[in-house]
């Protein structure tokens, strides 16, 4: 089994077949992550990744990017932002803490 950290998640990446997905909160994304994944992430989405890293108190800014093949038994839990400007800039405090945080883990069956 992999696991994959990402802030999209596209058909791409999926096999044919059955998945499960799953809304986590925000302890147990960062619980999820905490046992090791390969960060799938744009690097170029920095922004994102720092008010995650915030939010989660888990630092996920070391993205690697990368095409991503899930197989069954994989895992991604990718993280989704809404209500924080679309800039190539650091978010604030106050941006980062009105923001909405949706954590979904998708598993391929």
């Amino acid at each position: 089994m992999k696991k994959f950290f990402n802030t999209a998640l596209g058909l791409s990446m999926l096999p044919d077949g059955k998945m499960e997905i799953r809304t986590l909160s925000e302890n147990e994304a960062s619980k999820w992550l905490s046992s090791g994944f390969e960060n799938a992430a744009n690097p170029m989405h920095s922004n994102s990744l720092q008010a995650i890293s915030q939010k989660l108190n888990f630092d996920v800014r070391d993205a690697k990017g990368g095409r991503v093949s899930l197989e069954s038994g994989d895992q991604c839990l990718v993280a989704q932002i809404s209500g924080i400007p679309r800039e190539t800039r650091e978010f604030s405090d106050e941006e980062i803490s009105s923001a909405v945080f949706i954590f979904r883990l998708v598993t391929v069956l």
